[in-house]
């Protein structure tokens, strides 16, 4: 996330920084487990983030979110 254009993307974004930490981690292949302790909270409020950001992304399964960050990242000139 050092692309010059991710500070704004994340700054006018519905999602909140965290909701990015994590769908970060959904896209590198971590489980709900894994991002827990990664970040140092709880499973359960890592599932309320994933919750709340397929909510705002407007997608129902994993696999669409890291679909999401994936055109995320070819819009900012990745891949």
């Amino acid at each position: 996330l050092n692309h010059p254009e991710v500070p704004e993307l994340i700054r006018t974004s519905p999602l909140t920084q965290r909701e990015w930490q994590v769908l970060g981690l959904i896209y590198s292949g971590y489980s709900n487990e894994q991002i827990a302790g990664e970040l140092e909270v709880a499973a359960t409020t890592i599932k309320t983030h994933i919750r709340n950001l397929y909510q705002k992304l407007g997608v129902a399964h994993r696999q669409d979110a890291v679909q999401h960050a994936q055109q995320l990242l070819k819009m900012m000139g990745y891949g």
